[in-house]
C-alpha cells in the first residue's frame, strides 16, 4: 500500500494565494459600486410640497 503525502506548502505560496484572493475580492466590489453608480435610476418628476403648522413643531432649549 503507497502512502499519499502531502508535500509542505511554502508560506510564500500561501501569502501569495491569500493576497489574490483579497485582491480579486476587492475588485469585484468595487466593480460593483462601479456599476450601480452607472445605472440611471429615474428621478422622481413630481415636485411634493408639504407645509409644516407650527403645532406640530417642537422646539428645544
Amino acid at each position: 500500500m503507497q502512502l499519499r503525502l502531502r508535500p509542505s506548502i511554502n508560506k510564500n505560496v500561501e501569502r501569495r494565494n491569500l493576497a489574490i484572493k483579497i485582491i480579486l475580492i476587492l475588485v469585484v466590489f468595487f466593480l460593483g459600486i462601479f456599476l450601480l453608480d452607472k445605472i440611471d435610476f429615474p428621478a422622481p418628476t413630481k415636485f411634493i410640497k408639504q407645509e409644516i403648522n407650527n403645532d406640530k413643531l417642537i422646539t428645544l432649549k
